[in-house]
């Protein structure tokens, strides 16, 4: 395993690196807002179009259906028939913090690896940018009704969207209100697949080779906890999550294959000491 590398020397200051670093990263925010303009004329209420701008239509309880099937119950729904109710909870305080970790990884990581790790930065960036273009792609072909959208017309069994519920129980209602008012805002049905899933899935695969033992623990534990998270609080069913987690290693696929990790394995893990032998060489040469 080799250690951190960083970026070259350049005659841009830190805040600049730092913006070239994240700049890549609009194309994320183009893709969403393509995403949304092509779903934007289904009408979630349910008496409007119910077919995107591509002519795909809107799958109201096809997920609900499999899970069904294949379980023998909707597991949002059995989750908060057994954990919902009675005011907002400790673990619903966890749930509302790991959901918010979604929007602030993908820039983090991308700064980690810009700034510590930057012979990967162009693996990262073709997994980062294959990942978002897969799912924003999945959710416009399979428009798909949400856990607590589905309930609400009535089609599974009582589930409520309660991901913002526990900055109650943190005395944060400001910052609850605040996500609350983004997510309305959002595509409501952009849920195959879970890009918050697949987001969590993609960090830790791509800081895997690189992470000890323990914050591999770490990571894996990340990954499971914002799965349960998502079919928690309504936010997606287990197969959407499913679904994030292919596209997420689909996009780890495309980055490896990007040339990043042939790169980090051929590279000298100690420039210092790469630097020492190439300035022993000719010594030793003219020894001989």
């Amino acid at each position: 395993m080799s250690g951190p590398t960083r970026p070259p020397p350049s005659r841009h200051g830190p805040v600049a690196q730092l913006l070239i670093a994240l700049s890549p990263l609009s194309l994320i925010l183009l893709s969403y807002v393509l995403g949304d303009w092509i779903d934007g004329t289904i009408d979630v209420g349910g008496e409007g179009s119910q077919v995107n701008r591509l002519g795909f239509g809107l799958s109201q309880a096809g997920v609900a259906a499999a899970e069904q099937r294949v379980l023998g119950v909707v597991p949002s729904v059995w989750l908060q028939e057994h954990l919902a109710g009675g005011g907002a909870h400790w673990w619903d305080a966890v749930a509302s913090l790991v959901y918010v970790t979604h929007f602030v990884s993908i820039p983090l990581l991308t700064l980690l690896v810009w700034f510590r790790l930057h012979d990967r930065y162009r693996a990262w960036l073709a997994a980062v940018l294959t990942f978002t273009a897969v799912g924003v792609a999945g959710y416009v072909v399979y428009p798909a009704s949400p856990p607590w959208l589905a309930a609400q017309d009535g089609l599974i069994g009582p589930v409520d969207r309660i991901s913002g519920l526990g900055w109650h129980y943190l005395h944060l209602v400001d910052v609850g209100e605040f996500f609350g008012s983004s997510q309305s805002r959002s595509n409501q049905i952009a849920a195959m697949p879970s890009l918050h899933a697949g987001s969590a899935m993609l960090v830790a695969l791509f800081l895997w080779p690189v992470a000890p033992r323990l914050w591999r623990a770490v990571l894996a534990g990340y990954v499971l906890l914002m799965a349960l998270t998502l079919v928690y609080t309504g936010e997606h069913y287990v197969l959407d999550v499913l679904g994030g987690w292919v596209t997420a290693l689909l996009a780890a696929a495309a980055g490896a294959l990007s040339g990043g990790r042939r790169r980090l394995a051929v590279e000298d893990p100690d420039p210092a000491a790469a630097e020492h032998e190439r300035a022993a060489a000719p010594a030793s040469g003219r020894g001989t």
